[in-house]
């Protein structure tokens, strides 16, 4: 919800829609991309990108159940039967038709409730259909129909393979498929909807004939990363390249970001500058968000911004962020190669030698990018090898009911007066000893049962001593 109300609710920034240089002293470089002071933004990138037409989302498909079956939720429900949003769905279920492993998505059993709403589950596709007015819908692949799963454990303190919670890797790998070849054969749809489903499907499956292995090395080696060992050698890799990268870019080195740990922990601690809240540095000083010209704290007149060259926004992402962004910009990065005939130098080849890089000032002499066209191609570090462009963003993860106090340090947030309610407001529910509700997780009755059983038997045990020994006291006459 927090990208899409920027996107379909149509930000606003003080600054203008043109925002300011994110990095003050390459203003006039090439790549460097804008941001706002308030409410802050780090990347306005996200204003390049067109109407939403639709949305394909996904949840819960790692554990089905012991069962083969995926679900499509939501379709011409979602969108007033405008039409995309149907084809959507039709064409999930199309496609599972090709699945090689016996996994097959079929539309879900949910049907309209006594309003004549058909629920959805709980992911970005209902903040969608609730921004839009329900003008703009799509489509859900789950691992279950009208119910979750039993004993899932989703998002429960179990929910980790260190607690031997089981994971269906071929699901999620026919999964990963099926919304691979979903986004090319939606790609494919055009402008009037003239596309049916069997066609687009057809395409899709020319496009993307092999199917994704649970047995492949890159699958295994993210799957180790995100459900074994969150301090992998790819995570580490690759966010220590961009750590690198963004120390050179904004010269402040933030280190590196929060690690997930061993089994990984997605817990998303408290929202502030240690843990992905984006700052800013103005003339020295550190700002969540800023308006120039107003008092501060102590009295002082806020800085404009630009008014020091070193002035730049910040932002330390959690190891998990850092190595997804690292990750897209490698893989999207590997399919702008320059082809023969194109270019300068020894760019003749689709699949060029990369050059090996620790950061992005090794790659300015790559002449199998070309950059003449596009800002976007420019040679890019990527877990250690040169590749093309930088297609990965970073965005606000915050309620949309929230935002960063002007002139403030980090850590401190405003409620908006003018939210439309869209989401229920969400914050951290324990920030401190002294502010807040303390939460435990709800461990069933066996605990208490076992506590309870132990407490017995003991008071039982002290009665029988107690009179035991009154009775011998009394027998030696000393009672």
């Amino acid at each position: 919800a927090f990208a899409l109300e920027d996107v379909v609710g149509g930000f606003q920034c003080s600054d203008g829609d043109g925002g300011v240089p994110s990095v003050y002293k390459r203003k006039d470089e090439a790549g460097t991309s804008r941001a706002c002071l308030h409410p802050i933004r780090s990347d306005l990138t996200f204003q390049n990108l067109g109407e939403v037409r639709g949305m394909i989302s996904v949840d819960q498909v790692g554990n089905l159940g012991g069962s083969k079956n995926l679900y499509v939720q939501g379709g011409d429900a979602t969108d007033g039967n405008a039409g995309f949003a149907g084809f959507l769905a039709e064409l999930m279920v199309e496609l599972s038709a090709n699945d090689e492993g016996g996994y097959a998505a079929q539309a879900s059993s949910m049907e309209a409730d006594e309003d004549g709403v058909v629920p959805l589950p709980p992911t970005p596709l209902s903040s969608l259909v609730q921004l839009s007015g329900s003008s703009v819908g799509g489509a859900v692949l789950t691992g279950y129909d009208d119910a979750f799963v039993a004993n899932s454990l989703y998002h429960s303190h179990l929910d980790s393979t260190g607690k031997f919670q089981s994971i269906d890797k071929d699901a999620i790998a026919s999964a990963a498929t099926l919304l691979a070849r979903s986004a090319v054969a939606a790609a494919y749809q055009n402008a009037n909807a003239e596309v049916d489903a069997a066609t687009a499907a057809e395409y899709a499956l020319g496009i993307l004939p092999n199917a994704v292995s649970s047995t492949s090395e890159t699958f295994e080696t993210l799957y180790n990363c995100l459900f074994v060992d969150g301090n992998c050698e790819t995570f580490l890799t690759h966010g220590t390249v961009e750590r690198t990268n963004d120390a050179l870019r904004t010269n402040s080195d933030l280190g590196m970001g929060v690690p997930l740990g061993a089994p990984p922990s997605y817990y998303t601690s408290i929202y502030d500058s240690s843990n992905g809240q984006a700052f800013v540095r103005a003339s020295g000083r550190y700002y969540g968000s800023l308006i120039a010209g107003e008092k501060g704290k102590d009295g002082e007149v806020i800085p404009k911004y630009g008014e020091d060259e070193n002035d730049a926004f910040l932002v330390r992402p959690t190891l998990l962020e850092m190595s997804i962004f690292g990750l897209l910009n490698d893989y999207l990065g590997r399919g702008s190669f320059v082809t023969e005939g194109e270019g300068e130098g020894d760019g003749s080849s689709d699949n060029p030698e990369l050059k090996t890089c620790k950061s992005n000032g090794d790659c300015s002499s790559v002449s199998y990018c070309s950059s003449e066209s596009s800002s976007a191609l420019v040679p890019t570090c990527a877990g250690g090898s040169c590749i093309c462009g930088s297609r990965s963003h970073y965005h606000l993860a915050l309620d949309e009911a929230l935002s960063a106090a002007p002139n403030l340090g980090t850590g401190r947030f405003e409620v908006q007066d003018d939210d439309e309610g869209i989401s229920a407001l969400y914050t951290e529910p324990y920030w401190s000893s002294y502010v807040g509700v303390r939460v435990y997780n709800d461990a069933g009755h066996g605990p208490g049962v076992y506590a309870s059983s132990i407490g017995a038997v003991f008071a039982l045990g002290c009665l029988m001593f107690v009179w035991r020994l009154k009775k011998m006291m009394v027998k030696e006459k000393v009672y």
